[in-house]
């Protein structure tokens, strides 16, 4: 399960990433202001800011289960689905939610693929893996 621990390691410290970087965007919210494609008043960006934080929560949480995880990846396959399945609905779903609703494709575009190759690595590497110890 090699390429699924690397797997879990890499996208863990990713999500990490992500994480500590989303809580620049909670202290400093006009940031969002420059992207922000309806009312660009403060309520209305505080608000996208206190939900983001929420979504800064998560991705640091999973960040770090996946970095624990990481250590035994053979009983931890349901994560692994899990994170993929997150990456499909929440991620390229949700960005492709953002673009209907006018946010930058620009911007989107690329977070789609992004999460799509995250997704499918990840179950690629679980089947692949797994048809390994299974056969």
């Amino acid at each position: 399960m090699i390429k699924t621990k690397w797997w879990l390691r890499a996208v863990g410290v990713f999500y990490l990433l992500l994480a500590f970087g989303s809580l620049w965007l909670f202290i400093n919210p006009q940031i969002f202001g420059a992207m922000f494609p309806y009312s660009n008043d403060t309520l209305s960006i505080r608000a996208f800011s206190d939900a983001w934080l929420i979504f800064a929560l998560e991705m640091g949480v999973l960040g770090g289960i996946m970095l624990y995880a990481a250590r035994e990846p053979a009983p931890n396959g349901i994560l692994v689905l899990t994170i993929a399945i997150l990456e499909i609905v929440r991620g390229a779903g949700g960005d492709f939610l953002w673009m209907t609703r006018g946010w930058s494709t620009a911007h989107y575009i690329p977070f789609m693929i992004v999460h799509l190759i995250i997704a499918f690595t990840g179950i690629y590497f679980l089947r692949q893996e797994s048809a390994k110890t299974s056969g």
